[in-house]
C-alpha cells in the first residue's frame, strides 16, 4: 500500500532530528526514485535500456514428460528444451533438485550440471527412476536452467505411484 501523505517520507535520525528521505534522493511516496545522482530522465532511460537488455537475454524453458505420476522403480523420461528470442535453440546448463513442500530434499544425478544446446534428455537406460520410498508423496522436480545470463527455475509437480 502506498503511503498517502508526505509525512511517510520523514524519518528521525539518531540525534532526534527529522530528516526527509527526499533530501537523501529517495522518496517512498513517489514513483520516480532518484538514485546515484541521476535525475528522473536519466533513471527512466537506464530502466528502459535495462529492460531491453533483459528481454534480449530472455529464454523460454519447456519441460515435457509423458506424465506427472511416474511409476516407482521404472524409467521416467523427461525432456527440457531451451530457446531464446525467435525460438532459436541456445546453449544452456541444467541441474535438477527434488522439493517437498518447497524444501529441497534431494538432487537428480547427484547434483550433476548438464551443458547442452537446445534440448536435453537422459540417455536411454539412464532415465530418472523414482524410489518406492517416494510413493504417494507430493513432490516437485525443479529444473534450474541457466542461459544467456538468465536463470529460470521450472517446477514440475509429481506424485509417484
Amino acid at each position: 500500500m502506498q503511503p498517502s501523505s508526505r509525512a511517510a517520507c520523514i524519518e528521525t535520525d539518531t540525534a532526534g532530528g527529522a530528516r526527509s528521505f527526499a533530501q537523501l534522493g529517495l522518496c517512498l511516496t513517489g514513483i520516480v526514485i532518484v538514485a546515484a545522482g541521476l535525475g528522473p530522465r536519466a533513471l527512466a532511460a537506464r530502466t528502459q535500456s535495462g529492460t531491453a537488455a533483459a528481454s534480449a537475454a530472455s529464454i523460454h524453458v519447456t519441460v515435457t514428460s509423458p506424465t506427472h505420476a511416474p511409476k516407482a522403480n521404472a524409467a521416467w523420461p523427461v525432456r527440457v528444451t531451451v530457446t531464446g528470442p525467435g525460438g532459436k535453440k541456445v546453449a544452456a546448463s541444467l541441474s535438477m533438485v527434488v522439493l517437498f513442500s518447497g524444501q529441497q530434499v534431494g538432487t537428480i544425478d547427484k547434483g550433476a550440471v548438464y551443458r547442452f544446446t537446445g534440448t536435453w534428455q537422459e540417455r536411454k537406460g539412464d532415465e530418472i527412476t523414482w524410489p518406492a520410498a517416494s510413493l504417494g508423496a507430493p513432490l516437485t522436480l525443479q529444473f534450474i536452467v541457466k542461459a544467456n545470463g538468465v536463470t529460470v527455475r521450472k517446477n514440475w509437480a509429481i506424485t509417484v505411484r
